[in-house]
């Protein structure tokens, strides 16, 4: 669904919902056209820590400031 909605819009998108872990967002970020990913429950639930998180998709070619 993600990649059909990049297809058709020319707005930014930010994917909302579902992740539980960090795999989830490196599959996200592997999708064309995708520029954000929104976080809450799994930082919350404290599965997993923003610092980890940015060092696993920073490790794994995503891009972003640590």
């Amino acid at each position: 669904m993600l990649d059909a909605v990049a297809a058709r819009v020319n707005v930014p998108i930010i994917a909302s919902g579902g992740a539980g872990k960090k795999e989830d967002f490196l599959e996200l970020f592997h999708h064309k056209g995708i520029d954000a990913g929104l976080a809450a429950g799994i930082f919350h639930q404290k599965l997993l820590t923003i610092r980890d998180l940015k060092e696993y998709l920073n490790a794994n070619g995503v891009e972003m400031r640590l």
